[in-house]
Parts: C-alpha cells; structure tokens; sequence
C-alpha cells in the first residue's frame, strides 16, 4: 500500500512540474515578446504544451503574430482564444483584432471588433468608466469615421427612406460623445438665474 501511495504521489508531483514548466515557458514568452525579441517569443509559446493555458497562450501567440504583421495568423489565433476563454479574455481579444483590422485599412470589420469588444467588456463586469471601456469607445469612433470616409456609399445613403433619420449606430455613438465629453449631464438642468440674458 505505501509503494502506491509513493507512485501516486510521484504521478501527481511530476504532472505539476510539467504545468509549472509550461507556466515558466509562458512568463518567458511574455518577457521575451515585452522586450520586442518577437520570434524568441514565437518560439517560447509554441513550446507550451498545447493542453496548458490554452486560450492564454492563444492570446499571447497572436499578440506577437500581430506585432509581425502576420494578420491572417493573428485572427486565427485570436477566434481560437476566444472560443475557450472567458468574457475578459474574449473582450481583449476582440479589442486587439479591431486594432489589426483597422491597421490592415478593414474599418468596417474593425468597428464590428470593437462593438463586440464592448459587448463581451459588459458581460466580464467591466464599469463605463475603465481604461478598457473608454479605449473601447474612442477606437470604435475612429474605425466608424474612417468607415465613413472611405465608404463609396455610407449606411446612413443606401436606403433613400432612411435619409433624413438617424441610424441607431449614429445615435449610439453621437450619445457616446456627448457623455464623454461633458457636454450632457443627467438630471442637470440650466437655471435662468445662473447669469441672465446673454448678448
């Protein structure tokens, strides 16, 4: 009975050293690719076990395939993160494709990117007012503007019945701006006593 429970405990002591192994390969990988050394970093992350920080490792991989302009492998690789990670880890994958596809010039896709990126932000608990959520909102701007202008025929001309109303992805982001900005406040309203007529 003893040689058993010395077995089993060997078992369980060297599957944890495998798991600590590819855990120091990942912090590596993740030096490495802090320090701009992409392909060491490459490397390093493929010499994880594919089992062990799955969708982690998938995130960081096409982090670095991104920084080498490999975009095709980076959108694989960012879907397969987001298929086995949770919401935090689905919303910083969606953030960092819409950063890749508006680089590659793709604005509508990378305005879809971030509108998802927001969406899964929501799910994960994240407050309007974090770092993330409002970087979320001013790339979701940028990829709409450059949408706008590169478009030959922008959403709001296509339908000749829609023209003189707002789309509610405008009204979305025109009542995004105005929060941002200061320029609206819930509940405040202007008192005519606050300065008298003004000419």
């Amino acid at each position: 009975m003893p040689a058993r429970f010395a077995l089993a405990l060997c078992a369980l002591a060297l599957s944890g050293c495998s798991r600590m192994g590819d855990y120091a390969a990942v912090v590596r990988a993740n030096g490495l690719h802090d320090r701009g050394l992409y392909q060491e970093a490459v490397a390093a992350y493929l010499g994880v076990r594919s089992g062990s920080f799955g969708p982690t490792v998938d995130y960081d991989l096409a982090n670095v395939y991104a920084r080498l302009g490999e975009a095709e492998a980076a959108a694989a690789l960012y879907e397969r993160s987001r298929a086995g990670g949770e919401s935090g880890l689905r919303a910083d994958s969606l953030f960092n494709q819409g950063i890749v596809l508006y680089e590659k010039g793709r604005f509508e896709d990378s305005w879809r990117a971030f509108r998802s990126a927001l969406a899964s932000a929501r799910e994960a608990g994240l407050s309007d007012s974090s770092d993330f959520v409002l970087d979320g909102r001013r790339n979701l701007e940028l990829a709409w503007r450059a949408w706008q202008k590169t478009s030959l025929a922008p959403p709001q001309t296509i339908a000749p019945s829609k023209r003189g109303a707002e789309t509610g992805d405008e009204a979305e982001l025109r009542f995004l701006r105005r929060l941002e900005t200061g320029r609206w406040r819930p509940g405040v309203k202007n008192s005519p006593e606050a300065g008298g007529d003004d000419y």
